[in-house]
């Protein structure tokens, strides 16, 4: 059970980190790039609150969530940097 759940934040990790180098660097000039900025923003805190879950009910251990969180930390601290540098609240936002 716990390898499905590694592997599952392993490629969860790697569509968020892989997707915005496979659609392009530049921003929708609508701003339609801060609302997905914003939606990304709030999928990795509710991965990052699951992990929190799962760890408390017993179904992952301590170490594999300290993984999934190394994991997920620096997409989210890119999305929050990119949500600011837009002028946006990420905690507003989300």
């Amino acid at each position: 059970m716990e390898w499905f759940v590694l592997v599952g934040f392993a490629g969860f990790a790697a569509a968020v980190i892989g997707g915005p180098l496979l659609r392009g660097r530049e921003a929708a000039p609508d701003g339609g790039d801060g609302a997905h900025l914003a939606e990304e923003y709030r999928t990795l805190l509710a991965e990052l609150r699951e992990l929190d879950d799962d760890a408390a009910s017993g179904r992952i251990s301590p170490d594999e969530r300290r993984d999934g969180r190394r994991a997920l930390a620096p997409r989210l601290r890119a999305v929050t940097e990119a949500l600011r540098d837009a002028g946006l609240d990420p905690r507003g936002d989300a």
